[in-house]
Protein backbone atom coordinates (compact mmCIF):
# COMPACT_ATOMS: atom_id res chain seq x y z
CA UNK A 1 0.00 0.00 0.00
CA UNK A 2 1.37 3.41 -0.96
CA UNK A 3 2.14 6.03 1.67
CA UNK A 4 -0.47 8.31 0.11
CA UNK A 5 -3.25 5.75 0.64
CA UNK A 6 -2.00 4.95 4.14
CA UNK A 7 -2.19 8.63 5.02
CA UNK A 8 -5.72 8.93 3.65
CA UNK A 9 -6.93 5.86 5.53
CA UNK A 10 -5.45 7.08 8.82
CA UNK A 11 -7.00 10.52 8.49
CA UNK A 12 -10.36 9.09 7.42
CA UNK A 13 -10.36 6.62 10.30
CA UNK A 14 -9.47 9.31 12.82
CA UNK A 15 -12.31 11.59 11.73
CA UNK A 16 -14.79 8.71 11.71
CA UNK A 17 -13.82 7.62 15.23
CA UNK A 18 -13.82 11.16 16.57
CA UNK A 19 -17.24 11.86 15.03
CA UNK A 20 -18.69 8.64 16.45
CA UNK A 21 -17.24 9.37 19.89
CA UNK A 22 -18.50 12.95 19.97
CA UNK A 23 -22.02 11.90 18.93
CA UNK A 24 -21.99 9.19 21.59
CA UNK A 25 -20.88 11.60 24.29
CA UNK A 26 -23.59 14.07 23.28
CA UNK A 27 -26.28 11.39 23.42
CA UNK A 28 -25.15 9.91 26.71
CA UNK A 29 -24.69 13.22 28.50
CA UNK A 30 -27.90 15.02 27.44
CA UNK A 31 -29.67 15.19 30.81
CA UNK A 32 -31.83 18.37 30.72
CA UNK A 33 -34.39 19.18 28.08
CA UNK A 34 -33.41 16.04 26.24
CA UNK A 35 -33.29 12.26 26.63
CA UNK A 36 -32.46 10.49 29.88
CA UNK A 37 -31.49 6.84 29.88
CA UNK A 38 -33.65 4.98 32.40
CA UNK A 39 -32.09 1.60 32.10
CA UNK A 40 -28.53 0.41 32.29
CA UNK A 41 -29.03 -2.95 30.61
CA UNK A 42 -30.51 -3.85 27.26
CA UNK A 43 -32.35 -7.18 27.67
CA UNK A 44 -31.92 -9.62 24.84
CA UNK A 45 -34.02 -12.62 23.85
CA UNK A 46 -31.95 -15.51 22.56
CA UNK A 47 -34.82 -16.89 20.46
CA UNK A 48 -36.11 -13.71 18.82
CA UNK A 49 -32.75 -11.91 18.91
CA UNK A 50 -34.50 -8.71 19.99
CA UNK A 51 -33.50 -5.98 22.41
CA UNK A 52 -35.71 -3.35 23.99
CA UNK A 53 -34.38 -0.03 25.23
CA UNK A 54 -36.62 2.08 27.48
CA UNK A 55 -35.96 5.75 27.13
CA UNK A 56 -37.56 8.34 29.37
CA UNK A 57 -37.86 11.90 28.34
CA UNK A 58 -39.19 15.16 29.74
CA UNK A 59 -40.07 18.24 27.80
CA UNK A 60 -41.60 21.58 28.79
CA UNK A 61 -44.96 20.82 27.19
CA UNK A 62 -45.14 17.09 28.08
CA UNK A 63 -44.70 15.98 31.65
CA UNK A 64 -43.25 12.54 31.04
CA UNK A 65 -43.31 9.60 28.73
CA UNK A 66 -41.65 6.35 27.79
CA UNK A 67 -40.35 5.19 24.40
CA UNK A 68 -39.77 1.50 23.68
CA UNK A 69 -37.28 0.96 20.90
CA UNK A 70 -36.54 -2.45 19.42
CA UNK A 71 -32.82 -2.79 18.68
CA UNK A 72 -32.40 -6.11 16.95
CA UNK A 73 -29.20 -5.10 15.25
CA UNK A 74 -27.75 -3.75 18.51
CA UNK A 75 -28.43 -7.01 20.39
CA UNK A 76 -27.24 -9.08 17.44
CA UNK A 77 -23.97 -7.16 17.47
CA UNK A 78 -23.49 -8.18 21.09
CA UNK A 79 -23.68 -4.77 22.72
CA UNK A 80 -25.50 -5.83 25.85
CA UNK A 81 -25.26 -2.84 28.15
CA UNK A 82 -25.01 0.88 28.03
CA UNK A 83 -21.78 0.68 30.02
CA UNK A 84 -20.32 -1.23 27.10
CA UNK A 85 -21.60 1.55 24.83
CA UNK A 86 -19.99 4.20 27.03
CA UNK A 87 -16.73 2.26 27.03
CA UNK A 88 -16.81 2.08 23.27
CA UNK A 89 -17.39 5.83 23.07
CA UNK A 90 -14.33 6.46 25.22
CA UNK A 91 -12.24 4.04 23.17
CA UNK A 92 -13.46 5.60 19.95
CA UNK A 93 -12.33 9.02 21.11
CA UNK A 94 -8.95 7.71 22.19
CA UNK A 95 -8.43 5.80 18.96
CA UNK A 96 -9.59 8.79 16.94
CA UNK A 97 -7.06 11.11 18.55
CA UNK A 98 -4.29 8.52 18.13
CA UNK A 99 -5.12 8.01 14.44
CA UNK A 100 -5.29 11.78 13.92
CA UNK A 101 -1.85 12.26 15.50
CA UNK A 102 -0.34 9.43 13.42
CA UNK A 103 -1.96 10.77 10.26
CA UNK A 104 -0.69 14.31 10.93
CA UNK A 105 2.84 13.04 11.57
CA UNK A 106 2.65 11.01 8.36
CA UNK A 107 1.61 14.09 6.37
CA UNK A 108 4.42 16.21 7.82
CA UNK A 109 7.03 13.52 7.17
CA UNK A 110 5.83 13.15 3.59
CA UNK A 111 6.14 16.92 3.10
CA UNK A 112 9.64 16.90 4.59
CA UNK A 113 10.70 14.04 2.29
CA UNK A 114 9.39 15.90 -0.74
CA UNK A 115 11.24 19.06 0.26
CA UNK A 116 14.48 17.14 0.79
CA UNK A 117 14.02 15.33 -2.48
CA UNK A 118 13.53 18.59 -4.41
CA UNK A 119 16.53 20.17 -2.71
CA UNK A 120 18.70 17.19 -3.65
CA UNK A 121 17.47 17.29 -7.25
CA UNK A 122 18.38 20.96 -7.55
CA UNK A 123 21.86 20.38 -6.10
CA UNK A 124 22.44 17.41 -8.43
CA UNK A 125 21.35 19.37 -11.49
CA UNK A 126 23.65 22.28 -10.63
CA UNK A 127 26.57 19.86 -10.21
CA UNK A 128 25.81 18.27 -13.58
CA UNK A 129 25.37 21.61 -15.38
CA UNK A 130 27.66 24.27 -13.88
CA UNK A 131 26.55 27.75 -14.81
CA UNK A 132 22.94 26.76 -15.43
CA UNK A 133 20.70 29.79 -15.27
CA UNK A 134 17.57 30.05 -13.17
CA UNK A 135 14.98 29.64 -15.92
CA UNK A 136 16.82 26.74 -17.50
CA UNK A 137 16.97 25.07 -14.09
CA UNK A 138 13.26 25.77 -13.66
CA UNK A 139 12.45 24.04 -16.96
CA UNK A 140 14.64 21.05 -16.14
CA UNK A 141 13.41 20.47 -12.58
CA UNK A 142 9.78 21.22 -13.39
CA UNK A 143 8.89 22.61 -9.96
CA UNK A 144 7.28 25.91 -9.01
CA UNK A 145 9.56 28.92 -9.41
CA UNK A 146 8.92 29.98 -5.82
CA UNK A 147 10.01 26.58 -4.50
CA UNK A 148 13.10 26.66 -6.71
CA UNK A 149 14.14 30.10 -5.51
CA UNK A 150 13.50 29.09 -1.89
CA UNK A 151 15.78 26.05 -2.12
CA UNK A 152 18.46 27.88 -4.09
CA UNK A 153 18.54 30.57 -1.42
CA UNK A 154 19.01 27.98 1.31
CA UNK A 155 21.53 25.97 -0.71
CA UNK A 156 23.63 29.08 -1.27
CA UNK A 157 23.29 30.05 2.39
CA UNK A 158 24.57 26.59 3.35
CA UNK A 159 27.48 26.84 0.92
CA UNK A 160 26.24 24.05 -1.34
CA UNK A 161 25.96 26.28 -4.44
CA UNK A 162 27.28 29.67 -5.56
CA UNK A 163 25.61 32.06 -7.95
CA UNK A 164 26.71 34.77 -10.34
CA UNK A 165 24.58 37.35 -12.09
CA UNK A 166 25.51 38.05 -15.72
CA UNK A 167 23.39 40.94 -16.94
CA UNK A 168 19.81 40.13 -15.96
CA UNK A 169 20.41 36.39 -15.69
CA UNK A 170 21.45 34.53 -12.56
CA UNK A 171 23.71 31.50 -13.03
CA UNK A 172 24.33 28.79 -10.43
CA UNK A 173 27.49 26.71 -9.87
CA UNK A 174 28.65 23.97 -7.53
CA UNK A 175 30.75 25.47 -4.70
CA UNK A 176 34.08 23.96 -5.80
CA UNK A 177 33.75 24.84 -9.49
CA UNK A 178 36.18 27.79 -9.56
CA UNK A 179 37.38 30.51 -7.24
CA UNK A 180 37.81 32.98 -10.12
CA UNK A 181 34.81 35.09 -10.95
CA UNK A 182 35.94 35.54 -14.57
CA UNK A 183 35.94 31.77 -15.07
CA UNK A 184 32.43 31.62 -13.66
CA UNK A 185 31.40 34.40 -16.05
CA UNK A 186 33.04 32.63 -19.01
CA UNK A 187 31.18 29.43 -18.15
CA UNK A 188 27.89 31.29 -17.71
CA UNK A 189 28.17 33.10 -21.05
CA UNK A 190 29.21 29.90 -22.81
CA UNK A 191 25.84 28.35 -22.07
CA UNK A 192 24.42 30.59 -24.79
CA UNK A 193 24.65 28.53 -28.03
CA UNK A 194 25.68 31.50 -30.21
CA UNK A 195 28.37 32.65 -27.78
CA UNK A 196 29.61 29.08 -27.48
CA UNK A 197 29.92 28.88 -31.29
CA UNK A 198 31.82 32.19 -31.39
CA UNK A 199 34.27 30.96 -28.77
CA UNK A 200 34.80 27.69 -30.63
CA UNK A 201 35.54 29.61 -33.83
CA UNK A 202 38.04 31.84 -32.03
CA UNK A 203 39.65 28.85 -30.33
CA UNK A 204 39.96 27.03 -33.64
CA UNK A 205 41.03 29.92 -35.90
CA UNK A 206 42.90 32.16 -33.49
CA UNK A 207 42.62 35.63 -34.93
CA UNK A 208 39.35 36.11 -36.80
CA UNK A 209 36.86 38.80 -37.74
CA UNK A 210 33.20 39.17 -36.99
CA UNK A 211 32.42 38.90 -40.72
CA UNK A 212 34.26 35.57 -40.91
CA UNK A 213 32.47 34.28 -37.83
CA UNK A 214 29.13 35.37 -39.26
CA UNK A 215 29.86 33.59 -42.53
CA UNK A 216 31.15 30.39 -40.95
CA UNK A 217 28.24 30.13 -38.51
CA UNK A 218 25.61 31.38 -40.95
CA UNK A 219 24.40 33.85 -38.34
CA UNK A 220 23.44 37.47 -38.94
CA UNK A 221 26.43 39.75 -38.45
CA UNK A 222 24.49 42.14 -36.18
CA UNK A 223 23.91 39.29 -33.73
CA UNK A 224 27.59 38.28 -33.90
CA UNK A 225 28.53 41.92 -33.26
CA UNK A 226 26.20 42.09 -30.24
CA UNK A 227 27.66 39.00 -28.57
CA UNK A 228 31.22 39.89 -29.51
CA UNK A 229 30.83 43.23 -27.76
CA UNK A 230 29.79 41.40 -24.58
CA UNK A 231 32.83 39.12 -24.81
CA UNK A 232 35.15 42.08 -25.33
CA UNK A 233 33.66 43.84 -22.33
CA UNK A 234 34.15 40.71 -20.19
CA UNK A 235 37.84 40.51 -21.24
CA UNK A 236 37.23 37.15 -22.89
CA UNK A 237 38.07 38.52 -26.34
CA UNK A 238 40.34 41.38 -27.29
CA UNK A 239 40.52 43.23 -30.56
CA UNK A 240 43.64 43.62 -32.67
CA UNK A 241 44.37 46.96 -34.30
CA UNK A 242 44.73 46.58 -38.04
CA UNK A 243 44.96 49.66 -40.26
CA UNK A 244 42.28 50.00 -42.93
CA UNK A 245 40.48 46.76 -42.08
CA UNK A 246 37.87 45.44 -39.72
CA UNK A 247 39.50 44.80 -36.39
CA UNK A 248 39.93 41.07 -35.81
CA UNK A 249 39.28 39.56 -32.41
CA UNK A 250 41.23 36.96 -30.49
CA UNK A 251 40.81 35.11 -27.23
CA UNK A 252 42.64 36.58 -24.27
CA UNK A 253 45.35 34.35 -22.80
CA UNK A 254 43.44 33.41 -19.65
CA UNK A 255 40.27 32.63 -21.62
CA UNK A 256 42.14 30.42 -24.09
CA UNK A 257 43.78 28.54 -21.21
CA UNK A 258 40.46 28.08 -19.43
CA UNK A 259 38.73 26.84 -22.58
CA UNK A 260 41.62 24.53 -23.53
CA UNK A 261 42.03 22.81 -20.18
CA UNK A 262 38.39 22.53 -19.11
CA UNK A 263 35.16 21.17 -20.44
CA UNK A 264 33.39 24.53 -20.58
CA UNK A 265 32.57 24.12 -24.27
CA UNK A 266 31.74 20.42 -24.13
Amino acid sequence: MSSQWTKRILLGLSFALLTWGIIGVALSSSGSGGINLLTQDIPTDANSNLATLDLGFSMSTISSGTINVTLDALAWAGIGTLSCFDSWISNALDLGFIALIIGTISVERTKDKRLLKLRDRIADEVSASPGVHLRELHRTIGCAMGALQYHLKNLEKDGEVVSLRAGNVRHVFPPNYSSEERVLLLTALSRNPTISSILIECLKNGQTTQAEISRDLNVDKSLISYYTSSLLKADILRSIKVFGREKPVILTDWARTALTYSDILS
